[in-house]
C-alpha cells in the first residue's frame, strides 16, 4: 500500500482524563516536528461536545474512553475522515490502542501498513403526527427506555413492517456490531462481530420471559410504536444525545447513510480485545 500523505491532523481529547494535556501536547509537538500541522480539541464529555466544528484535516486522534470515539465519529460522520481510537479510558472496545502504541500504530497508517476499517451506524428519527420531530445517528446503539424504573415502558416493534412483538419491559436496545459489546452485551445479547453490517433488537428485562434478542439483516427497517404509557420514555442515541418521546410516536431505525471510519491496529484484533477485556484467558476485567 502506498504512503499516505498527512498535512494536518486533529486530536479530540477528553480533558476529564489524567494527563490527557501532557499526550495530546506532546503528540502534536512530535507531528510539527515533522512538519504536520496538528489542532487539538478539548472534549468535556458532554452534550455540548456534539456542537463543536472540527476542521478539515488528514486524520483525528480520539484520546479517551469508547464515549470519546462515540463523539468523535458523530462530529465527523460523512466526511471520510479516520479515526485513530486511543485508549484514555478504563476498557475501551472501540479504543483499542493504549497510549504507548499510538506512534507506531499512527506511522503504520501514514506508511501504508494498516488498513482503514469501515464500521456500520444508525440512523434514528421519530415522527409525531406524521411529522419529523427528531433525528440523529449512532456507532453504538438506540435505546428507548422508560424513565422510570418503577413502571414499564409499552413498546409495539415492527421489523420489515410486521408487528414482531407487543413489548413492555424496561425499554429496547437497537445496536450495530460494534454496539453489540456495549450496553446490549450487558443487558443479555449477543456478541457480533464488529466487521458484520446487521442490527441486534434487544429488550430490557422484558416482562415476557420469552422475548429474547433478535438479530436482524443490515437492511432491515426497525419501527417502535409507543402505544397508552404508565411512565415517562425516553430516546438515547450512543448513551449521549436524549430526546423525550410520547404517546403515539413512530421511532424508526435504519441502517447509517454514514459508516465511521477507524484506522486499524495491526497489533490488536477484535477477537484478541474480547479475550482480554472479558477475562476469555482466565482472569476477568468488569
Amino acid at each position: 500500500m502506498p504512503e499516505r500523505k498527512i498535512s494536518k491532523a486533529v486530536v479530540l481529547a477528553n480533558s476529564t482524563k489524567p494527563d490527557f494535556d501532557e499526550i495530546s501536547s506532546s503528540f502534536r509537538s512530535r507531528l510539527q516536528s515533522q512538519g504536520i500541522g496538528c489542532e487539538v480539541i478539548s472534549l468535556s464529555s458532554t452534550v455540548s461536545d456534539l456542537k463543536i466544528e472540527v476542521p478539515d484535516c488528514d486524520m483525528a486522534i480520539s484520546l479517551g474512553g469508547d464515549g470519546t470515539v462515540l463523539t468523535c465519529a458523530e462530529l465527523l460522520k460523512g466526511r471520510g475522515i479516520p479515526i485513530l481510537a486511543v485508549n484514555f479510558g478504563t476498557f475501551g472496545y472501540i479504543a483499542e490502542t493504549p497510549t504507548d502504541e499510538l506512534w507506531r500504530v499512527f506511522e503504520d497508517y501514514r506508511s501504508g501498513r494498516t488498513d482503514v476499517i469501515s464500521r456500520m451506524m444508525l440512523d434514528v428519527s421519530v415522527a409525531r403526527g406524521g411529522k419529523e420531530v427528531f433525528s440523529s445517528s449512532s456507532l453504538n446503539d438506540v435505546t428507548v427506555s422508560a424513565i422510570s424504573h418503577a413502571r414499564m415502558a409499552r413498546i409495539d416493534l415492527y421489523v420489515n413492517g410486521i408487528l414482531a412483538a407487543n413489548l413492555r419491559g424496561d425499554g429496547l436496545i437497537v445496536a450495530t456490531p460494534t454496539g453489540s459489546t456495549a450496553y446490549s452485551l450487558a443487558a443479555g445479547g449477543p456478541i457480533l462481530d464488529a466487521s458484520l453490517d446487521a442490527i441486534v433488537i434487544n429488550p430490557i428485562c422484558p416482562f415476557t420471559m420469552g422475548v429474547r434478542p433478535l438479530v436482524v439483516n443490515r437492511d432491515s427497517v426497525v419501527k417502535m410504536v409507543l402505544p397508552r404509557q404508565t411512565t415517562d420514555v425516553s430516546l438515547t442515541c450512543d448513551g449521549h444525545e436524549v430526546f423525550s418521546v410520547a404517546e403515539g410516536d413512530e421511532i424508526t431505525v435504519t441502517e447509517g447513510k454514514h459508516q465511521a471510519l477507524f484506522i486499524a491496529n495491526s497489533k490488536r484484533r477484535f477477537i484478541e480485545v474480547l479475550r482480554d477485556k472479558l477475562g476469555w484467558a482466565g482472569s476477568f476485567n468488569a
